[in-house]
C-alpha cells in the first residue's frame, strides 16, 4: 500500500501516479492476462477504487449528486450511488443520533432500487425482487416501525454485496459497498453541522486547525471529501462504536431491534479491505474505463482469476 500513495499516513494523501510495482514483470502479466486491451492505466485505476485510495472533492475527484444541501454532501452521496430521496428519508427516519448505523439501510434500499430498475418486473419474484419492501420503507416514518422481514432483507442486501459486487447500468462496477455505507455516514455527519469551524475549506481542502488526522486520540472530524475511502471507512467505524455505546439504556426497544439486524453486517464490515484486495482487478472492474459492456464484464468476471498475489504490500 505504501507504494500507492504520496503520503500513507496522512488521510488525505494523493495517490502515485505509477508505483513502482507497475513496472515488475508480474504486474505486466497480470495486465497482459486481462480481457478487452486494459492499459496499465486502466488496471491501476479499478485497483485504486476498490482499495479505497479515491477522494470525493466536488468538481475533482466526483461531480456532486444533485438534491443535497451543499456539494460536499453531493460529492459524498455521489461516491455512495445514493439518491437524494433515499439520503434524506433515511436520515429522517434515524436521526443524526443514529445517522452511522442508519448508513447501512440507506444503501440498502438504494440497491434494492438499482434491482427493481434493471430487471423486468416479470422476474422480480423468480431473482428474489420484492418491490413491497421499497414501497414499505419509503412509506415508514420511523425506522423501528419496519417489520423484520423487511430489516433483514434489506440486510441481506448489503451482506450479499461486501462479498459479490455488480457492475451498474452505465457499466461502472460500484465502489465496494462497505465504502458506500461510510460515505453515506459521513454525509450525514456533514449535514448534522459543526459546533466549531468546520473541517473543509471552501476548496475541499483540510482545515489545519480544525480537520482531523485519524490518529489515535485525535477526535475531531476529518474532511470527508478530502479524506480517501479508506480513511472515510475507519471513521465510520469507530463512529459506529460510539452511538453504540452512548445510545440510551432505555432506548425505544423497535429501533434497537432495527439496529440488531445490520449487528452481524458492522462486525463483518471490519473485513472489507480483505475482500477488497481478493477481488481486486477483476475483469468486471474494467467495465469503469468502457473497456467492456456491462453484460462483458459479468461474464467475465466468471472466469477472472483472483488477482491479489499481485498486489504490493
Amino acid at each position: 500500500m505504501h507504494q500507492m500513495l504520496v503520503d500513507p499516513a496522512s488521510p488525505y494523501s494523493a495517490t502515485v501516479d505509477r508505483p513502482a510495482f507497475t513496472n515488475d514483470l508480474d504486474w505486466l502479466e497480470v495486465v497482459a492476462g486481462l480481457p478487452g486491451n486494459a492499459s496499465s492505466e486502466d488496471a491501476l485505476a479499478a485497483l485504486y477504487r476498490d482499495l479505497g485510495l479515491g477522494r470525493a472533492r466536488p468538481g475533482i475527484d466526483v461531480t456532486p449528486s444533485t438534491g443535497f444541501r451543499d456539494a460536499f454532501l453531493g460529492a459524498n452521496a455521489a461516491k455512495a450511488s445514493v439518491d437524494a430521496d433515499i439520503f434524506w428519508h433515511t436520515l429522517d427516519m434515524a436521526g443524526y443520533r443514529h445517522s452511522a448505523r442508519a448508513a447501512t439501510y440507506a444503501v440498502a434500499i438504494q440497491i434494492l432500487r438499482w434491482q427493481m430498475a434493471t430487471t423486468a418486473p416479470e422476474r422480480w419474484a423468480a431473482v428474489g425482487i420484492d418491490a413491497g419492501v421499497f414501497k414499505r420503507f419509503m412509506a415508514t416514518q420511523h425506522l423501528g416501525d419496519l417489520a423484520d422481514y423487511d430489516l433483514e432483507y434489506l440486510g441481506t442486501l448489503v451482506q450479499h454485496r461486501l462479498i459479490h459486487r455488480e457492475v451498474a447500468a452505465s457499466g461502472v462496477r460500484e465502489l465496494p459497498v462497505a465504502f458506500r455505507v461510510a460515505r453515506v455516514a459521513a454525509a450525514y455527519r456533514d449535514a448534522q453541522g459543526y459546533f466549531v469551524a468546520p473541517p473543509c475549506r471552501s476548496d475541499a481542502s483540510p482545515a489545519p486547525r480544525n480537520a482531523g488526522t485519524g490518529t489515535d486520540g485525535d477526535d475531531r472530524p476529518l474532511c470527508f471529501v478530502a479524506a480517501t475511502d479508506r480513511a472515510v471507512h475507519r471513521w465510520y467505524r469507530d463512529e459506529v462504536r460510539r452511538e453504540a455505546a452512548s445510545a440510551p439504556q432505555r432506548e425505544h426497544s423497535s429501533l434497537q431491534r432495527a439496529f440488531a439486524f445490520i449487528g452481524a453486517i458492522l462486525a463483518l464490515v471490519d473485513l472489507a479491505p480483505l475482500v477488497e484486495v481478493m477481488e481486486a482487478v477483476t475483469a468486471d472492474e474494467l467495465a469503469t474505463a468502457e473497456i467492456l459492456t456491462p453484460a462483458e464484464a459479468e461474464v467475465a468476471s466468471e472466469r477472472a482469476d483472483v488477482l491479489s498475489c499481485a498486489i504490493p504490500e
